[in-house]
Parts: C-alpha cells; structure tokens; sequence
C-alpha cells in the first residue's frame, strides 16, 4: 500500500464534489477528488434543469457556459398542462441570463470535472471507489481506495468530505445522524434522453409538464444535440416496476398517454431508463472530526421543483469558505461545521418545505377527484394562469425569493380576485366578438 497526504480527500465527483474542489483549488489548498464512476456518464437520477441561479454560482469557479451547455437550447418558458388547464410561465431575468438549460448530465458532469483539474493543486480519479475510511482514533483521517485494477491504497488527509450522494459512503462509515426526515410521500422517478421528437409547438424549446392527475406526471425537456429527456415521477407504489422490467413500464407509462407519445412516437430513445427508487427527503449531520458531507450526502429533497444541482453547487460554495476559515485560522473545525450547517438550512430549509408540501398536493392529494378537477377549472387555474403570479414562481424557481415570498397572503388573494375578471374578459370577448374587455 502506498501513502499519499492531502489537505482534503472528496469522495465524489459530479457536482457538489467537483464545484467543492474547484473553489478549494482556488484557495491553493491540495485536493484529492475520487469518483466511482468514468467520467463522463449519467448519473443514477438526474435533475437535469439549471436556471441563472445556478449559472451565477458557477460563473465564480470559472466554469464556461459554452462548454457545460454546448450545443443546448436556452429555454425561455415552463408550461404546465392538464386536462383541465394550461399555464406558460417565463422564465424571468436573473444575474443577466432570462433561461434555464435541461442539460445533457453527462456532458456537464463532465465539462465540471475537466475543469476542475485544470487547477494545479487539484488531482482527480475516476473510476476509483473508496471501499473504507481511514480513521486515527476517533477523527476520520483518509480513504482506502480502489482503482480500476483492483490495488488497494490508503491516502490520508486533514480532512474528508462526503460528496458521494444520497446513499453515500462517507456518511454511511462515519454513521451520519438524520434530521428533519420526511418520507410519508415517497416517490419514484425513470427518465431517458430522446432523438428526433416531434417539437412541443413552433415558439423554440420548452419544459412541459403534463399531469392527468393520477399521482403521477410527466416532464418535457429540449436538451443538447436536439434531444428531449422525458420524465415521469410520481408516487412510489404507482410506479413499481416489476424487477428487470424498468424499460417496459417506462415504455408503457409513455404510449400509454397520447399527449405524451404523439411527440414520441417516431423519436429513437437514445440513453437506457434510469432513476430511483422511494426518493427520500432528509438533512445529515454536516460533518465530525476530520469529515463534512454536502450535496445529496448532506441534504436531499424530492427533484420535482428541479432545485438539486443548485442546492448541491450552493452547498459546496459554503462547505469552501467554512474549510477556508478553518484552514486559515479564522474559526476552530467546530466553529466552522455549525456556520456551515446553519448557514445551509437557512437558505435550503424554506425550499425544502415547500416542495415536501408540493409533492403532497399535486401527487398525494387527499381530496375527492371531482374537487381537484373543479379546482383545476376555477381557482388552481386563476392562480397559475395570473402573470403577477406567475412571475413570482419565476422568481422562486431562479431563487431569487422564498416559497414564503411567493406565497404570501396579498399575491395569493390578488390572483384569486383577478382571475374571475379574466373568466369574465373572456366570456364577453366571445360573446361580442372584440378584443378583451378586461386585463
């Protein structure tokens, strides 16, 4: 076995891990990133939207759009669909960017991680799986790791980090405590990339959300190299595939919704079905002696709003500058864990809520059908289909307010007031055949 140091050892490569390491780098300090995968690939499951908000934070580690995003539409607009309404909801200006990606995960998983071996202090291994923890007594001191030829060798640190996801190694070796777990609405999640499907309509790419309220939907997404990634995520129990039959029940769920399958229907599918299972909602421990966790590792939430690359690129922003403090001298080891943890819930923690409450109302909802299809037609519909409204999901979404913000008493009952106004502009528009009475 052979011995190697490094200021920190991160177990995990993809996003938080290699946004970590891209900031610890331009700090000067010496990093190990290891992944267990080769780079680049999928990921298990994939949140695959970015808005400016992420953008914005990885502008700062010198990543470039134009390589992250190569050969990707800029998406302007969010439409949402059902059998009883239609909402489009502009995407709003944020840190200069009026778009989000639905980018290719492997490509941008690996743009990140060829750029963050750009830094000189940075080494990276892929296809390398750490099978133990190091530990002197009771701190965590480095990894035992394996490369693809199968030579084990331990490499130490002053530090080791858990970027390694929901099912993470790290925490699972140093028993990471739970907080906040949520698991009453558990779902589950199977996408793939497609090639030549038929185009949403003529106004440019789009992120379509189609639901016929059966506890589970669909989302579509233009993608790099005039691909679409098609998803579909709803209630676990509903979408259990039986074992080795994932691909068929993925097919089936698709065919067997017109609105879904008219786009489909002639396009070739081009990545194998992927996802997960039983989707959990948590926060972990944020680190120990010589440990942190971030990203999934340390905070993991349903992907129905699209927020986990941002959640795992803002995380690792703070993971950086807690390490630098303590580096530095600034704060003790102690100190810096609970800036990092309180500093983490309290920009993670209002999101969080909001889409446990989100996945309870639009996949677990507990009322009568012919209530959520009256709903649907009446208020549901003035609410998403009102602009002042819709600009404040915009600004949630790009994180530029808090759910609560969004929420809030005078944007809800102003929609609500506006809506049946707009019933009626429509009525008498129809009715007298002139451009709308009312706006």
């Amino acid at each position: 076995m052979s011995t190697t140091h490094y200021d920190v050892i991160i177990v995990g490569g993809r996003l938080a891990g290699s946004t970590l390491a891209a900031r610890l780098g331009q700090q000067g300090l010496r990093v190990l990133l290891l992944e267990r995968a080769k780079m680049p690939s999928l990921p298990g499951a994939s949140s695959p939207i970015i808005y400016a908000s992420t953008m914005e934070l990885l502008d700062e580690i010198g990543a470039d759009e134009s390589v992250y995003a190569r050969n990707t539409p800029k998406i302007h607009r969010l439409i949402n669909i059902t059998p009883e309404m239609r909402a489009d909801i502009a995407i709003p200006m944020a840190h200069g960017r009026d778009y989000a990606y639905a980018i290719d995960r492997a490509r941008f998983d690996g743009a990140l991680w060829q750029h963050v071996l750009s830094f000189p202090t940075v080494d990276g291994r892929d296809n390398y799986s750490v099978v133990d923890l190091v530990w002197d007594r009771v701190r965590v001191a480095g990894v035992v790791g394996q490369g693809a030829e199968g030579t084990r060798e331990t490499i130490t640190a002053d530090l080791v980090v858990g970027a390694d996801g929901r099912f993470s190694t790290v925490a699972r070796a140093v028993k990471a405590g739970e907080r906040d777990h949520d698991l009453e609405y558990p779902t589950t999640l199977y996408y793939a990339y497609w090639k030549n499907a038929a185009p949403f309509d003529d106004k440019g790419a789009a992120a379509v959300a189609y639901s016929e309220g059966k506890g589970y939907g669909f989302l579509m997404m233009d993608s790099a190299d005039d691909t679409l990634a098609v998803a579909v995520e709803g209630q676990a129990e509903k979408l259990t595939a039986a074992p080795g039959q994932v691909e068929e029940f993925y097919l089936d769920l698709l065919r067997n919704h017109p609105f879904v399958w008219q786009r489909l229907e002639h396009a070739e599918r081009v990545t194998e079905v992927r996802g997960m299972k039983r989707i959990g909602n948590l926060y972990r421990d944020s680190g120990g002696l010589g440990w942190a966790l971030v990203g999934d590792a340390y905070h993991q939430k349903d992907p129905i709003d699209g927020q986990g690359i941002y959640d795992a690129v803002f995380t690792a922003k703070l993971l950086a500058q807690a390490i630098d403090d303590w580096k530095a001298g600034r704060k003790l080891w102690d100190e810096a864990l609970v800036w990092y943890d309180e500093n983490a819930r309290a920009q993670t923690y209002p999101m969080y809520r909001a889409t446990i409450e989100r996945v309870r109302n639009t996949l677990y909802p507990r009322t009568p059908k012919w209530f959520n299809e009256f709903s649907e037609r009446t208020w549901l519909r003035w609410l998403l289909q009102d602009p002042l409204y819709q600009e404040q999901i915009g600004m949630m979404l790009t994180r530029q307010i808090s759910p609560e913000e969004m929420m809030s008493p005078p944007i809800i009952v102003g929609a609500l007031l506006r809506g049946p106004l707009r019933d009626l502009s429509r009525f008498l528009e129809k009715q007298i055949g002139e451009e709308p009475v009312l706006e």
